[in-house]
């Protein structure tokens, strides 16, 4: 390992030596479940609220609005497939891209295999960008959601995010962005850009690997993906990685 010279950032990141230490009380002494009402419990739902603020701090969200997940993957999964179930009754179609991640590109293929969903997937010209106006020819009465990544994965193209905040809002459309890529690279502010629902994973910015959150605005209807307790909200059961939310807090 000594010799080799590592330059593919884009697909993940070392966990930062500070960290680690700062995760690691989490894995030790400070193991108590988040849920429990005596001290150790209640700590670790501190934590977990200092690590959550900070998060909304970053993205110029509110507290509530911030949902911590296993990583990007999931984020897309919870955003796009819960907002799709949660509000089919007022339309069933979905724009997105074609050079989004599998997350969200088998996200969309799922849910017109199987949900009865229709996904109009957008071109893009030799730089990775989407046509402003394709995507406006695209909406109409039936769209629910738009998904465009914020930055590429493979190409590095960033898209005009709030441009198409700003389309979105004029037709009264949730907008999603997948921002694996960008986070830690680019100035976000969701209420700026006029962005519904954001995906982050820790292991982009040297955080720990099956951790990540996701940024749902408080006016966005949705539905959970997962079913057990109250966790997050009634939105994303399963005992909190209260080491991984640290970690990503740190790492931010």
């Amino acid at each position: 390992m000594q010799n080799i010279r590592y330059f593919d950032h884009a697909a993940t990141t070392a966990l930062d030596n500070r960290v680690f230490h700062e995760m690691v009380p989490y894995l030790t002494e400070n193991f108590g479940n988040p849920s429990s009402l005596y001290k150790i419990g209640k700590a670790n739902k501190q934590a977990i609220q200092i690590a959550r603020q900070k998060v909304a701090n970053a993205l110029g969200s509110h507290l509530n609005e911030i949902y911590f997940t296993s990583g990007g993957t999931e984020s897309n999964n919870l955003i796009i497939k819960g907002i799709a179930l949660a509000n089919r009754r007022r339309g069933n179609h979905i724009i997105t891209t074609r050079i989004e991640h599998p997350a969200v590109l088998n996200t969309c293929e799922f849910l017109e295999k199987y949900m009865g969903f229709r996904v109009t997937y957008l071109s893009v010209d030799a730089k990775g960008r989407i046509s402003l106006k394709d995507l406006e020819r695209a909406i109409n009465p039936r769209t629910i959601l738009i998904s465009v990544m914020f930055a590429n994965n493979e190409i590095g193209t960033i898209q005009d995010i709030e441009a198409i905040g700003k389309l979105a809002k004029r037709y009264g459309v949730y907008f999603h962005t997948d921002a694996v890529q960008a986070i830690g690279n680019v100035e976000i502010n969701v209420k700026k850009l006029g962005i519904s629902a954001l995906s982050m994973s820790a292991h982009k910015f040297y955080g720990p690997k099956g951790m990540g959150a996701a940024y749902i605005s408080e006016h966005v209807n949705f539905v959970r993906m997962q079913d057990g307790g109250h966790q997050e909200k009634d939105k994303r059961a399963g005992t909190e990685n209260v080491a991984g939310i640290v970690g990503l807090r740190k790492s931010h």
